[in-house]
């Protein structure tokens, strides 16, 4: 009965299919989805406790999370009204793709890259063109060929998912430009990057420019879902219209502002990742892995001549140890793994010497 009752598209899409999420085994070893390997700032107890036993959880939180994007405004030196807080980054760009996707508009996007992109896309179900252009071989984004391409949207991320390959600002600015539609940069991994990479700023003044941004990574709050846009104020007031009214929790808003605000933390933990993910490149390469160069919190390797990328993730999940393995194209070749502790890391390089050894 239910099938006459739901849009007949909705039979024939592919949803997206998020990292695998063990529950209650504490001996895993979680190097699959790109979380921060450290806790959060210790400032968003107080935060968290306020919330909770002041009674103000009976309340609905603040509409627009204003509190929220005074303390991003702060720290990115922009102005509050260019930016909405959303529920994880995710919602802001479901957000976007509602708000610019029309029936039988076309998407431009760099392959591989998020495979979440396609999925909002397809979810439209408005008949979606999606026009897929092929990175270089050296995995960079292959400007000249997006340049010429025309439609109504194009995404890319910056650093890149998978290959977290930063590309040259200037580059970007310039590939925003030549685009006769909006333009995403998703700047998911952009805190891992050197300063001054990010096209926040730019996107407070190109009308055809979106920045998003989450506090996944680099704010440890990957369990919460807070994310937020950064574009022109009349974009925003536009991308407003069709967000839900209450889309971020009380909780949600206050522990986020206290993680923003504690600096001295997030450049601590920031420094922390940089560091054992040169170590881990290191150690990888010595190992006869092809390392790509990262400006993000994980590596995107190719396993050594003789061995597969699906062999050694089955052979690492039989050990307790998740890391990321993409089936289909290109990146079948590859592994991708997430920067954990020093000790987490230490344990994956002997796992895999020692499988390196006997085979």
């Amino acid at each position: 009965m239910s099938n006459f009752l739901f849009n007949k598209a909705l039979y024939d899409l592919k949803a997206y299919v998020p990292g695998e999420q063990p529950s209650g085994e504490s001996q895993v070893i979680k190097l699959n989805t790109n979380e921060n390997p450290y806790p959060p700032s210790p400032w968003i107890l107080e935060a968290g406790e306020n919330i909770l036993w002041e009674g103000h959880l009976r309340k609905y939180p603040s509409p627009d999370g204003k509190l929220l994007r005074e303390s991003i405004a702060e720290v990115e030196e922009i102005s509050p009204e260019n930016i909405l807080v959303t529920n994880g980054s995710d919602e802001g760009l479901a957000i976007l793709f509602k708000a610019i996707l029309e029936k039988k508009d076309k998407l431009i996007m760099p392959y591989p890259t998020y495979s979440l992109y396609p999925v909002l896309a397809d979810i439209q179900m408005n008949k979606i063109e999606i026009e897929k252009v092929p990175l270089l071989e050296n995995l960079h984004l292959p400007f000249s060929e997006l340049k010429k391409r025309k439609g109504k949207f194009m995404t890319f991320a910056s650093p890149n998912a998978p290959t977290g390959i930063l590309e040259k600002k200037e580059e970007l600015i310039e590939l925003v430009k030549s685009f006769p539609g909006m333009v995403l940069c998703d700047e998911a991994y952009i805190d891992f990057a050197p300063e001054d990479s990010s096209l926040i700023r730019e996107a407070t003044h190109l009308e055809n420019l979106v920045v998003s941004r989450t506090f996944s990574k680099s704010y440890s709050l990957a369990g919460l879902r807070v994310g937020y846009l950064v574009s022109t104020k009349e974009n925003i007031t536009l991308l407003k219209k069709i967000k839900d009214s209450y889309n971020l929790g009380m909780l949600e808003q206050a522990i986020a502002c206290e993680a923003v605000r504690d600096r001295e933390y997030f450049f601590l933990c920031r420094r922390k990742v940089l560091k054992t993910r040169e170590t881990s490149r290191k150690c990888l390469e010595d190992l006869g892995f092809t390392v790509i160069p990262s400006d993000a919190n994980f590596l995107f390797v190719m396993p050594p001549k003789g061995f597969t990328a699906e062999e050694l993730f089955l052979y690492l999940k039989e050990q307790n140890i998740l890391i990321r393995y993409f089936s289909e194209g290109t990146t079948s070749k590859y592994l991708r793994i997430s920067i954990g502790i020093q000790e987490e890391m230490q344990v994956l390089h002997e796992k895999l010497k020692e499988y390196l050894k006997r085979h």
